[in-house]
């Protein structure tokens, strides 16, 4: 990823889901004050979108911990709500650079995998460093 990519995460399904998420979002802490609820434009001959999340300003010492932090996050919050007998629920992670990945409620427990995979192109977290 590039320096100051905005990564943009739609919902699909009601307003109380984006809501719910943007609600989320905003309490972990790696993620609090990155996080922003955008209204985009409509296209043309098209109705507006519901909304969708936006994390800014992903520079690259804080990608892996940004991407960590939300993919958790995202594990977390897909899970509660198939728990919870909601709807089923897809959420779409965007890169201004046109990366994306989608993942459902059936796909939770898989979010951090699929957004490392999507987002820096790798499965895993980089490994810690050796102190040799």
């Amino acid at each position: 990823m590039v320096d100051g990519v905005d990564v943009r995460i739609a919902v699909d399904g009601d307003q109380a889901a984006m809501q719910s998420l943007w609600d989320w979002l905003r309490q972990e802490p790696t993620l609090r004050g990155r996080v922003r609820y955008s209204t985009p434009a409509a296209l043309p001959g098209r109705m507006g979108s519901v909304g969708e999340l936006v994390v800014e300003g992903l520079v690259s010492g804080v990608i892996s911990a940004v991407t960590g932090a939300l993919g958790q996050a995202l594990t977390l919050w897909l899970t509660q709500r198939r728990t919870t007998n909601r709807p089923p629920t897809t959420v779409t992670v965007t890169t201004t650079d046109g990366r994306e990945v989608t993942i459902t409620t059936a796909e939770a427990e898989e979010s951090e995998r699929l957004l490392r995979l999507a987002l820096e192109g790798r499965p895993e977290p980089p490994a810690p460093a050796t102190g040799d």
